[in-house]
């Protein structure tokens, strides 16, 4: 969790040095929530490229693990149930998860993802994808179920009903974080904080500097100052630097 009066108060401390302008509370609600929102869904992007970089050398600790640390309670792992029926009829594990293939004595691979039938049949009548390939495939029939193929018998053709439930898992992410909002009462025509009002932020603890560097680059935009934005693109460029250190 990250304090949302601890990044308000930055926010306006960095906004208003050499008088550079102030956020009212409404713009910087409306910050946060996009800013909180940005980091977020970053989060599945940069899954996607650690896990298809994760043998580079250069890389050090378990950036992956990093990650699903910080979207764990949004996150579980569930059998699809029989048919290719998606876990809870959302679809959004799809959208952002992984889904596994996992057959005992068969080893465990993610699956690749088709654009519909036609595709599906042109690979099942590829000569390479039926000789040697062990690749599961699957297309989405709508946004509730899929249909998973793989080789059976020598032959790429649909999996049966049954192996669902038993043979694949998928990543869900289930919702996303809270809508935040600073609270506030008015005394003397200024906005005091209201802890009992307020909402903080979901996001990991360690996303503090990277939610004020995000809500002053919005604040820069909202308020035509090119100064602020740049000061807080740089600050960003510093954080990132000392990230991948």
């Amino acid at each position: 969790m990250v304090n949302i009066d601890t990044v308000y108060q930055t926010v306006q401390a960095l906004a208003n040095k050499e008088q550079r302008g102030y956020i009212t509370p409404q713009e910087f609600n409306l910050f946060a929530n996009q800013a909180q929102q940005d980091i977020f869904e970053q989060y599945f992007y940069d899954i996607n490229a650690f896990r298809e970089n994760r043998f580079q050398a250069f890389e050090i600790g378990d950036s992956v693990s990093h990650i699903m640390t910080k979207i764990r309670d949004w996150y579980s792992v569930e059998s699809l149930g029989v048919g290719g029926v998606i876990p809870g009829g959302t679809g959004g594990a799809g959208n952002n998860g992984k889904l596994i293939y996992n057959k005992p004595g068969e080893g465990s691979r993610e699956m690749k993802e088709v654009n519909g039938p036609e595709e599906m049949r042109n690979l099942a009548n590829s000569n390479w994808h039926n000789a040697g390939s062990d690749e599961v495939f699957f297309f989405r029939q709508n946004a509730f179920e899929i249909q998973v193929w793989k080789k059976v018998s020598g032959i790429l053709q649909p999996i049966p009903d049954a192996d669902y439930a038993t043979d694949i898992s998928i990543e869900v992410v289930d919702g996303r974080p809270s809508l935040v909002y600073w609270g506030y009462v008015v005394v003397n025509e200024e906005a005091l904080y209201n802890a009992a009002a307020s909402q903080h932020f979901q996001l990991h603890h360690s996303e503090q500097p990277d939610l004020v560097v995000k809500i002053l680059k919005l604040a820069g935009v909202s308020i035509e100052d090119p100064q602020l934005y740049q000061a807080a693109q740089a600050e960003e460029s510093l954080n990132i630097q000392q990230e991948n250190k």
